[in-house]
């Protein structure tokens, strides 16, 4: 019996971590960047550069979405965000014509 409790606190532990360090993949979007941040996630096997974007939808909403280091580099607060079927785009300027 205290085998079982054992596994399921062991799993438990191990879906809270997985989901804490992974961030929520929204499919597409589309928004503005309102800010940005970058940090290092630690694990037993080191530490790694976790890179993200705060984007608020044309409905107010907020989000955030892990990105690479090169987009994260090239993007700034202000700037007009994009995924469409996996594909981030950038745009700068403020356009309000819909893509």
């Amino acid at each position: 019996m205290s085998v079982i409790i054992v596994a399921m606190i062991a799993t438990l532990i191990l879906l809270v971590r997985q989901k804490s360090s992974t961030p929520i993949q929204i499919a597409d979007f589309e928004g503005t960047i309102v800010d940005r941040w970058a940090d290092y996630a630690e694990s037993d096997q080191g530490s790694r550069p976790r890179m993200a974007l705060v984007v608020e939808s044309s409905e107010g909403k907020r989000f955030t979405v892990g990105v690479e280091p090169g987009l994260y580099e090239s993007a700034r607060v202000g700037m007009r965000i994009k995924r469409k079927l996996g594909q981030i785009v950038l745009i700068e300027g403020n356009n309000n014509s819909r893509w």
